[in-house]
């Protein structure tokens, strides 16, 4: 498949996010780097939806079985390699609250279950994620059964405004406190992905509306504003500011060639960061108790910590991720549906409500 570059470069910018969240060294970076998450969950639901919409187009349904599988070859293996090496640190190091969590995730459960353990305060966004893979064919059988036509899924506009608003309601009454990363809460980003998928494969001439060179503009205003300043507004409405910044962004960047834009060396070595940014994300925490129990938090740590977990995410994603696709393409081969340009990757994210000081092993 012929990938799409300018999405991997905003993989590599989300990803880095994500790095340099958890790493605050760095005021500025650390401080926006939580909106990471969001980045990624609008992309997720454009990428997924896309491919889903796409096989309708091609095969006039969807093969719910065969998605969740191929989904489940990406993830999973990366996913359960790494809780059985944090079992293994849990065998050598006892700690009740990583036990805890390590069965959580067993089950998806984690973002219902808030971490402070430095190995998995990243792990619920992949719990969103994973519920949304379901939720979404799901709702797109169903739409395909009750409006026949050509395009039984002109209600997903309105099926996203409506998630956005039960998922901004549910953080508006959200206790001090509380965990905010259950998936009533977040996953209004992934259907504005979803909305934008929509538009992109039914309503072409709406999605090139929001591809001007205005949309860089809008979409930095609404994610810088929403990003540096962090208070109740931001985490409830500026939460849905935030998909629609990256949705604008996102529909920018895919009519755009790196090609075209200046140092395009830079952007080909980006992209490449965003290709392994799955098993960057999966892995980066591991890094970081490493480099932090024995090196501190300063400037060298920093460096040595950027570095080394981009080194072992391309490593981890060419010993497991890479053979385990391979392996899907011959178990569950692409379908007659066209191949996209479009290729999926899973979402890293950021954990905007646990900070550095309070992660503990």
């Amino acid at each position: 498949m012929q990938r799409n570059q300018s999405l991997d470069v905003l993989r590599c910018a989300a990803v880095l996010l994500t790095v340099g969240f958890h790493f605050p060294y760095y005021g500025i970076w650390g401080r926006i780097g939580w909106i990471g998450v969001d980045l990624f969950f609008v992309l997720s639901g454009f990428l997924i939806s896309g491919l889903l919409f796409q096989e309708h187009k091609d095969t006039g349904s969807v093969n719910f079985k065969r998605f969740i599988l191929r989904r489940g070859l990406k993830i999973w293996p990366s996913f359960y390699l790494f809780l059985l090496f944090l079992a293994a640190f849990w065998f050598i190091k006892p700690s009740s609250l990583l036990g805890e969590q390590i069965l959580y995730n067993l089950v998806w459960l984690q973002n219902y279950h808030a971490s402070n353990s430095i190995f998995l305060i990243h792990m619920w966004s992949l719990a969103v994620e994973e519920h949304f893979y379901v939720l979404l064919p799901a709702l797109l059988l169903l739409l395909i059964k009750v409006c026949r036509g050509r395009d039984p899924f002109w209600p997903i506009p309105v099926i996203f405004v409506l998630f956005s608003a039960l998922c901004l309601a549910s953080r508006w009454t959200l206790p001090p406190g509380a965990n905010a990363g259950a998936t009533q809460m977040r996953i209004d980003s992934l259907f504005a992905g979803v909305a934008l998928g929509y538009l992109y494969h039914f309503r072409r001439e709406w999605f090139e509306k929001l591809t001007g060179n205005f949309a860089m503009a809008l979409a930095c205003l609404a994610c810088l504003a929403t990003g540096l300043f962090r208070t109740q507004f931001t985490e409830t409405i500026g939460l849905s500011v935030l998909f629609v910044g990256f949705s604008i962004l996102l529909a920018w960047a895919v009519v755009r060639k790196t090609d075209n834009l200046p140092f395009p060396v830079v952007w080909k070595f980006a992209a490449q960061i965003g290709f392994y940014s799955y098993s960057i994300y999966v892995w980066h925490t591991a890094v970081l108790y490493l480099v932090t129990t024995y090196l501190g938090w300063s400037v060298l740590p920093f460096w040595i910590y950027l570095i080394v977990t981009i080194i072992v995410g391309i490593a981890m994603a060419n010993l497991v991720e890479v053979p385990f696709l391979k392996l899907r393409e011959k178990l569950f081969p692409p379908s007659r549906a066209r191949r996209s340009v479009l290729t999926l990757a899973p979402v890293p994210a950021a954990v905007p409500q646990v900070s550095s000081s309070r992660i503990v092993p």
